[in-house]
């Protein structure tokens, strides 16, 4: 019976042996040198036997076999392995469909067993296990040094390909455009089957977008290896990948493409970036509050000494009284602002987080009836060492930017728990791994875009109608998780809700600072005491100096004026045997308020002094109290809190 013949064998003395042989006997012969050709060739021609050589160039003979065995119109076709190697290939040859196997040997010997072989193909049931390999015994005629050299070939092509297999960068092999070779990693990264890979043309797996980049790496003209998406990486099936092409010396239509998985260091490096502009938007932050308070300051000295003439009901006093209402609200804005750029000023102490939570979800559930609020806390939690007052704080505003997300009702969702974070998730933020607490603040509002994610915790943003927020809120939160060497993250979708994680390391022993930072109080409308002794102001704004002076005299103390840290120097020098107190400003421009204090404090160590500054506490001012200094007071303070502060200081 006449048979349609493949034969796959890049040795041409076999390939003319096996025609010759084969169209004797009356088949249909065709023949291919290669893996790739033989495919091709398959899409036109269906042959009812085919023989394949392990060992042949572009697609190898077991991948060759494994793709025919996929391939619809092929499922009945005889596959016939035909191998000088058979003998020393350790394959399961059950396992890529092969009916029947034949040792190469001499030409009579093998025809016998080719003959043979289309003989049994008339029973294509019988499968490759219930035969030894035809032609084995023939193999004795072959040298024994060719049998060792083969033996020693293949194990180092087992090397080789047991390295490629296990590497982490997909690894591709092209030829005259097309796959002929693909390692594990390839293949996971294509996320097809071996078979639908191999014979497919580079551009056929990438979206439309990506195809005129790959046509980058097939073109061999330039001398530099190309490489796509270093800048910018291809998108590969959600993976950002980076693609490198390197073309095969002596072989001008082979490429080896290189394929490396950027996503998670493009992650690392989005977030190391987001943490870098947070600083700065930080840094920025704080000097606009510092500026902002030095302002407030002018204001408030003024106003300070105006009220004291007047008592309720007096004309004006009610227009007094306003303006330093405006400054409160003015300095509260502050207060946020540093919270976020600088983290505020903390008293740190062993805090049950579980309890923070409880009580302030509580509360919250109390004065908004329209949000169901659920509480799932985990009983053993850790302790933390943090500013429980601060911590609630933060909570809170959690909590109503949660209430405005969700204006028509919905559930909150608040819970805690012992979690361990690896050194991947804190590097980006500089902190340490290990224990840590978890908060979770979770509702079912209206979400946010990936846009509004990257900004959310940027100060004066806010999703919010124009004139219904200020967007400090969560700027605020930010920066109180930020300095209790926290991370706050978010997760959300556009009509899914927002889940805010707060992380808080498990607890350790922090020093307290001295004081503890006191809101600012409305002047009393009394004449404070009166003071005596010198004291020494210096600031490097005028209109600060100027009030300050009108307060100081009003509480009846001899002032000196020092506009800068250099011009402090010489008055203090002048006068230093009558100065009792300096009021001193932290950021001047010509000497910084640290090198002052050290100075001052090397020609009278005794001499009192009390640091003053747009900032926090936190900081600069934090490190000089530690070293002795007496007293901190933060702008803009009026003429009650300048007045208790003094006499604390001098008493």
């Amino acid at each position: 019976m006449k048979k349609k013949i493949l034969v796959v064998d890049d040795n041409r003395m076999i390939l003319k042996f096996l025609s010759n042989l084969l169209d004797g006997e009356g088949h249909e012969v065709k023949t291919c040198e290669d893996g790739l050709s033989a495919l091709s060739l398959l899409t036109t021609f269906e042959p009812d036997i085919v023989f394949v050589d392990l060992i042949i160039p572009k697609i190898g003979g077991d991948k060759l076999c494994q793709i025919i065995r996929t391939m619809e119109h092929m499922k009945d076709c005889y596959l016939v392995i035909i191998s000088a190697a058979v003998a020393e290939m350790d394959l399961d040859f059950r396992k890529i469909g092969v009916n029947a196997c034949i040792a190469k040997g001499p030409f009579g010997q093998m025809g016998k067993h080719v003959l043979a072989a289309i003989k049994d193909s008339n029973d294509p049931s019988k499968l490759i296990s219930e035969q030894e390999i035809l032609g084995i015994a023939s193999i004795n005629g072959i040298p024994v040094y060719a049998r060792r050299m083969t033996k020693e070939l293949l194990g180092r092509n087992r090397h080789l390909e047991t390295i490629l297999e296990s590497m982490n960068e997909g690894i591709v092999e092209v030829y005259t455009g097309r796959v002929v070779y693909a390692n594990s990693a390839a293949v996971k990264l294509f996320a097809v089957p071996l078979e639908n890979l191999l014979s497919a043309r580079p551009q056929e797996l990438f979206e439309d977008a990506s195809k005129s980049r790959i046509d980058v790496l097939m073109n061999r003209d330039t001398e530099k290896m190309p490489v796509v998406g270093l800048t910018r990486p291809l998108e590969l099936n959600g993976r950002q990948i980076v693609i490198r092409s390197f073309p095969v010396k002596g072989e001008a239509d082979t490429t080896i493409l290189l394929i490396t998985d950027v996503t998670d260091q493009r992650d690392l490096e989005y977030q190391l970036q987001h943490v870098r502009r947070m600083d700065a938007i930080g840094n920025l932050a704080g000097g606009i509050a510092h500026n902002f308070n030095n302002l407030l300051m002018g204001i408030q000295g003024n106003v300070s000494i105006l009220i004291q003439d007047k008592r309720m009901g007096d004309p004006g006093y009610d227009e007094l009284a306003g303006i330093e209402r405006c400054i409160d609200s003015g300095a509260k804005l502050t207060r946020q602002l540093l919270s976020f750029a600088k983290g505020g000023r903390y008293s740190l102490g062993l805090e049950d987080v579980n309890d923070i939570v409880e009580k302030s979800s509580s509360m919250f559930a109390r004065t908004r009836k329209e949000i169901h609020v659920e509480q799932h806390l985990e009983e053993d939690l850790a302790m933390a060492e943090a500013d429980a007052a601060q911590i609630e704080l933060a909570l809170m505003d959690l909590y109503v930017n949660a209430w405005h997300a969700m204006s028509n009702g919905g559930t909150l969702t608040v819970s805690t728990a012992n979690v361990i974070l690896d050194d991947s998730f804190v590097k980006p933020y500089n902190l340490t791994p290990g224990s840590y607490l978890k908060i979770g603040v979770a509702d079912t509002g209206a979400g946010m875009d990936e846009k509004s994610i990257q900004r959310i915790f940027e100060p004066f943003y806010t999703t919010r109608p124009m004139g219904e927020g200020t967007g400090l809120g969560l700027a605020s939160v930010f920066g109180i998780i930020k300095k209790h060497k926290g991370i706050i993250t978010v997760d959300s979708q556009v009509g899914k809700g927002t889940t805010f994680s707060i992380y808080l390391p498990a607890a350790r022993i922090l020093q307290r600072p001295k004081e503890k930072d006191q809101l600012r109080v409305i002047s009393s409308g009394k004449r404070p005491a009166k003071g005596s002794g010198t004291i020494l102001v210096v600031d490097d704004e005028e209109y600060i100096l100027n009030a300050d002076q009108a307060m100081l005299n009003e509480l009846g103390y001899e002032v000196l004026l020092a506009n800068g840290g250099k011009e402090a120097l010489r008055i203090f020098d002048e006068n230093k045997d009558r100065v009792n107190l300096l009021i001193l400003d932290l950021i001047m421009p010509d000497l910084s308020g640290e090198i002052v204090y050290d100075r001052i404090k090397a020609i009278r160590p005794d001499v009192r002094v009390i640091l003053s500054s747009g900032y926090s506490i936190e900081g600069q001012a934090e490190s000089i109290l530690k070293r002795g200094c007496d007293g901190f007071i933060q702008k803009p303070y009026n003429l009650d809190q300048l007045a208790q502060k003094i006499k604390q200081i001098l008493a």
